[in-house]
């Protein structure tokens, strides 16, 4: 089941084609319902929306049953529910992951960030979750899900390209909103973070997010990472550059792709420093299929003959929402 029929829920790619089942068939897979549709081993039983446009706009590419409220697919849906997706404004998800966890009763949730919009809400959604002991819950920060991800993980934590040294981030379009994304990357990546210093607490955006730059440190190294809001200028932004001992790497611009530019010995006697490669080497994130993956590692968890672990759990995001509330 999905509840919110917004942007991500099918808003972002309505208007591409697809064919149920075959996700090789739609050009972009950035939506719930999209993710949902296409992936063989799922079944996009129904959606719900208060808003009647919305459920409409859903009903029109999906053909599936779409409700305005819970109570109403409850009273037309017999069926064992495994799974619900739940992408509504986060003022609203501490209560409707209450209402589901008691109605509904899934064995998975699916849960958009921000989890809401302050630590007291979400500590409840977190005492909500850990009332059904057998409940799993997955938080869509999706980037965590892309395989070129995981893959970096495994590297970095390796130490093939040493220690972390220094990093920055820059968002735009909201703390809570994007730049969360690109935090909760670099924890995934470099490890435990912690705030160090909140610089400047810029416009609020959307009612419930903030524009805030400020500096976080690495527990384990004290190396440290800029937050720098771009958002006073209605700029979106997403960009993570970290710095290595053995290398940079670097997502722009929000991009498709993934740049690393590996540290070179000098041969110049008259130089004493490494410098970078020229070039990069360039590494593509199929983010136009994000949310495919994300499906796709939580199946593999459940039901796969070689159980992959799920990237980003309620735990990890709440890491995520401490280090943003401390700062703001």
């Amino acid at each position: 089941i999905l509840i919110g029929l917004g942007k991500i829920g099918c808003g972002y790619d309505l208007s591409e084609n697809f064919v149920i089942d075959k996700p090789e068939s739609s050009e972009k897979i950035i939506s719930h319902a999209r993710a949902l549709s296409v992936h063989p081993k799922f079944n996009l039983n129904a959606g719900i929306d208060t808003n009647k446009d919305a459920r409409d706009n859903f009903y029109s590419v999906y053909k599936k049953p779409v409700y305005s409220s819970l109570d109403s697919l409850i009273s037309n849906i017999k069926d064992n529910i495994d799974m619900v997706i739940i992408a509504v404004n986060p003022i609203n998800q501490p209560n409707l992951v209450e209402e589901v966890i008691q109605k509904i009763n899934p064995k998975v949730l699916l849960i958009e960030k921000p989890l809401a919009t302050n630590m007291k809400e979400v500590k409840r959604i977190k005492k909500i979750c850990d009332s059904k002991s057998d409940l799993i819950v997955c938080v869509n920060f999706h980037r965590r899900y892309l395989p070129v991800v995981e893959n970096w993980k495994k590297i970095i934590s390796s130490g093939e390209i040493g220690k972390f040294i220094h990093g920055n981030i820059v968002y735009g379009k909201g703390l809570l909103t994007n730049g969360s994304h690109f935090i909760n990357l670099a924890e995934y990546w470099i490890g435990d973070l912690e705030n160090h210093k909140t610089l400047k607490t810029g416009l609020n955006y959307d009612d419930f997010d903030t524009e805030t730059s400020f500096i976080l440190e690495s527990k384990k190294r004290k190396a440290i990472l800029n937050i720098n809001s771009i958002g006073g200028y209605q700029l979106r932004s997403g960009e993570l550059d970290l710095w290595f001992e053995g290398g940079r790497i670097c997502w722009l611009n929000n991009g498709n792709q993934l740049n690393f530019w590996p540290r070179t010995t000098t041969n110049n006697k008259l130089e004493t420093y490494d410098s970078l490669s020229q070039e990069p080497e360039v590494y593509f994130t199929e983010i136009t299929k994000s949310q495919y993956y994300v499906l796709d590692l939580i199946y593999k968890n459940l039901y796969g003959n070689n159980p992959h672990k799920i990237p980003c759990m309620l735990d990890d995001c709440i890491k995520t929402m401490e280090l943003i509330f401390s700062a703001i």
